[in-house]
């Protein structure tokens, strides 16, 4: 209930008021306090004035802002921060802006769950996870920024949260390699043997490749950390690249069946994020091996571990692989059955 007149009170029969003041979802209550005057009339004009102060309270707390400001405005916030965010992120910020921008940051809720009725249900639980991982951060961020209570968006029903940490056998590993269409194997090899993202692949030039000192160079705008790096050539991705270069071709040095350009699926330049263009082929090639559960992302999981029971080192398997932080790279830590009995025959 609104402010208003609550009894008379003493021998001169004050009027006291009181009462709750309701915006939206928050309540303020005014605690019941003397108008000082008889005069019905008089403390009536005092309990409206004590109402409008109360909603003016709550439309400029934290809480009622919220209800002003924009998701649009809090997400700004987030991709303006110094040092900017990933362009994986800022592919994901964008798509969900495009469709919920315009709400009140108050209503973020509901506009996730718009979005998962639309956009969400079509994709995988682990998909979705990573989806509303980027756009919490970007409002909790915002929320900070603009001194408004962050809204928390509801967690996703069977996300599979982490990334796995896949390694093959040997043999599995030989078996799934010599499955791919002769089309598909060509970038999967890159996959399987220089640790790179699939769109990190698909999206290579030939201007990118040095034969000479034998390195492949990913610039900043194609990682998905926004960093650059240079990664030494497996001796078998050099045999695949130098007797490609050898047929003359220029420009992008992986094409599709139809013979143009891989799309970057990444939502970059406007566009909107879509499948793995390569899938297809490796769900097939999955088939043909007898081996489940491997995603074609996992080729990366493979490669890490690989590299370490090797002899590698987290902090270069890090750089080499484009990972941010060391924190990221510990999952590969555990090792094989065969290779830790290896490693203990070998001690002195």
């Amino acid at each position: 209930m609104p402010v208003t007149l609550t009894r008379q009170r003493g021998p001169k029969r004050v009027w006291y008021a009181g009462g709750s003041v309701r915006v939206g979802r928050e309540t303020r209550t005014v605690a019941e306090f003397s108008t000082g005057t008889a005069s019905r009339v008089a403390a009536a004009e005092i309990a409206a004035r004590a109402d409008a102060e109360a909603r003016a309270a709550v439309t400029d707390s934290g809480a009622g802002r919220s209800r002003s400001l924009t998701i649009a405005e809090a997400l700004i916030c987030y991709v303006q921060r110094p040092g900017g965010i990933g362009s994986y992120d800022a592919a994901r910020i964008a798509e969900f802006n495009d469709r919920a921008g315009a709400r009140p940051l108050s209503e973020a809720q509901a506009a996730w769950s718009d979005w998962l009725a639309l956009r969400g249900r079509a994709l995988r639980p682990s998909t979705v996870a990573r989806m509303r991982a980027t756009i919490q951060a970007g409002l909790t961020h915002g929320a900070e920024a603009l001194q408004v209570p962050a809204p928390r968006l509801p967690g996703v029903r069977g996300a599979q949260g982490a990334e796995r940490a896949i390694h093959l056998p040997a043999d599995q590993r030989r078996r799934l390699l010599a499955s791919y269409n002769p089309h598909a194997m060509c970038p999967v090899l890159l996959l399987a043997y220089q640790g790179m993202r699939t769109q990190e692949v698909l999206q290579l030039d030939w201007s990118r490749v040095d034969l000479m000192r034998r390195t492949i160079h990913v610039p900043a705008d194609q990682a998905k950390a926004s960093r650059a790096r240079t990664i030494p050539m497996h001796p078998r991705v050099d045999a695949l690249l130098y007797g490609m270069w050898q047929s003359g071709q220029k420009g992008p040095i992986f094409l599709s069946m139809r013979g143009v350009p891989y799309a970057d699926t990444r939502g970059r330049d406007g566009g909107r994020q879509g499948g793995n263009p390569l899938a297809r082929a490796h769900e097939t090639a999955c088939r043909r091996a007898g081996v489940s559960g491997f995603r074609l992302h996992d080729w990366r999981h493979d490669w890490a571990a690989r590299f370490l029971m090797a002899g590698g080192d987290l902090r270069t398997l890090m750089e080499v692989g484009g990972w941010s932080s060391l924190r990221m790279v510990q999952r590969y830590t555990w090792v094989t059955p065969d290779h830790a009995a290896e490693a203990v025959r070998r001690v002195a």
